[in-house]
């Protein structure tokens, strides 16, 4: 059917969507997300592709810089605008199938200067952020190591804001990072999510300095360890070459061990488990490929476990005693599991 649309009912199609900006919101979602994966099955050829996709996003981007030039940036009926034309660009790279990821990368860096705008201009709404750092996300997802020549600035610009706006949003688009560039096959990224393991791991912990900054701040905790246990699963090398670095880490964990969050609760242990797991995951990698690099990260891993893996299993132990409600007792059990198989 997608197919079909796109041979023959493109323009039909843009003819609906261009008069479709008085619907609901979520109606608009449906129209765009349908469009997107009609231009998918596009011809990449003749730029028709980026052509089509860049009268999908078009309307949505002169939204975003009509409310960057006005003068009431922070008036409700500017943020509704915005929140609604970022959560149909959002949409929109959300729904396109991964079949032209250099042309998405384009439109992307036409994006990006209105981004740019947006999270200079909203850095104390967390709401708008949050949707902000969702475009990014999924046009990082669509564009894939398309999108390499955003990637640094990106980061950087995070880090830059991170220490005065902790937004938990930052760290996910940090984490779709190393699922996108830390994989081992590109090794040409790993200085980059190096910088970025180092500088976000230190801002994370003066955020989270204390159990009571872990009961402020769940959503910060739920994204700063699953960046933390992305970084174990994708780019190993990276986490144990910071030696110093990931015990501070690891005692940060135990400092929030009793979070009772569910989602700050259930990410915390996820990052107790895999930590586990890469001790048997790194000896069945050296048994294979024996690396110096391996040898010296199991050296760490085993260092840290000798040293606080008492505390830890108190934790987890007054955490099923009764310090953690019961309904978060699955979480802890999956962490003495592993342990228990390590």
């Amino acid at each position: 059917c997608r197919e079909k649309l796109a041979r023959s009912y493109v323009m039909q199609l843009f003819e609906v969507y261009q008069v479709s900006s008085r619907l609901h919101l979520r109606e608009r979602k449906e129209i765009i997300e349908g469009l997107a994966q009609v231009i998918g099955k596009l011809p990449l050829e003749n730029e028709i592709y980026l052509k089509a996709l860049t009268s999908l996003i078009k309307p949505l981007a002169e939204v975003l810089r009509a409310s960057i030039e006005t003068k009431a940036l922070h008036s409700e009926t500017t943020k509704t605008r915005v929140s609604e034309a970022l959560d149909l660009i959002s949409q929109a790279f959300m729904s396109l199938p991964p079949t032209n990821c250099k042309q998405t990368a384009v439109l992307i860096m036409n994006l990006r200067p209105f981004l740019d705008k947006l999270m200079e201009g909203y850095l104390k709404d967390d709401s708008i952020m949050e949707r902000v750092c969702r475009c990014w996300k999924y046009g990082i997802r669509a564009a894939k190591l398309e999108f390499a020549p955003m990637l640094q600035p990106l980061l950087e610009k995070l880090a830059r804001f991170f220490p005065e706006h902790p937004h938990s949003s930052f760290l996910y688009v940090v984490c779709v990072c190393v699922n996108e560039f830390g994989k081992a096959p590109h090794p040409q990224y790993q200085e980059v999510m190096k910088k970025a393991y180092i500088v976000f791991s230190k801002q994370g912990m003066a955020t989270l300095n204390s159990s009571q900054a872990f009961r402020d701040n769940p959503d910060v905790v739920g994204d700063f360890f699953d960046m933390q246990k992305r970084y174990l699963q994708t780019c190993p090398y990276i986490v144990f070459g910071c030696s110093d670095l990931v015990v501070q880490v690891f005692k940060c964990a135990l400092v929030g061990i009793g979070v009772n969050h569910k989602d700050a609760c259930q990410m915390l242990m996820r990052f107790f488990a895999t930590f586990i797991k890469m001790g048997s995951e790194l000896r069945l990698r050296y048994n294979k490929n024996p690396d110096e690099r391996l040898k010296n990260a199991m050296a760490m891993l085993e260092k840290i476990m000798n040293h606080f893996g008492e505390s830890m299993t108190i934790g987890l132990m007054e955490g099923i005693a009764g310090r953690l409600p019961y309904t978060r007792i699955p979480f802890v059990v999956e962490v003495i599991e592993v342990a228990r198989l390590a």
